[in-house]
């Protein structure tokens, strides 16, 4: 079983002007694994969610399946909900006790939503990684039927 050590941002400009679509961000993500990984040549895939956190952090839930992982916020506070501003993923396998992922990311962190005054944006990253051997899950696409009385 591997253990996420660390998620930095490494680099982000000190300041983002509105309208700019893309900016360039680094994030290290170090990670630890049991001998039992690198023995096995375990494969994982990591997940990086980059959020724009307004007041406490909506806690993650977590769907897992492989590289088609992805996370649902749920509100709990009465403070505006966290914006979701990007995602990336990085395959990589346990080959040694400790490895350290630098992945670049592209955001359009001058995209304002409507909803809100931008003085700052507080940037968190939220990692996960999922093994190739582990859990997996999947929702459905909708399906509507009608129901007669």
């Amino acid at each position: 079983m591997a253990k996420i050590i660390s998620v930095e941002l490494l680099e982000i400009p000190d300041k983002i002007t509105v309208g700019l679509n893309n900016t360039d961000i680094t994030v290290l993500t170090t990670i630890d694994f049991h001998e039992m990984d690198i023995k096995g040549n375990v494969e994982y895939c990591l997940h990086l969610f980059v959020y724009d956190i307004h007041g406490k952090i909506d806690p993650p839930l977590i769907i897992s399946n492989w590289d088609e992982s992805y996370v649902i916020s749920i509100q709990s506070s009465l403070d505006r909900r966290d914006d979701f501003l990007g995602q990336t993923k990085v395959m990589f396998k346990a080959c040694e006790l400790q490895i350290a992922i630098v992945t670049p990311m592209v955001l359009k962190l001058g995209s304002l939503s409507q909803k809100g005054i931008y003085l700052t944006r507080q940037l968190e990253i939220f990692a996960t990684a999922t093994p190739a051997v582990g859990r997996i899950s999947k929702w459905s696409i909708p399906y509507e039927t009608q129901v007669y009385h």
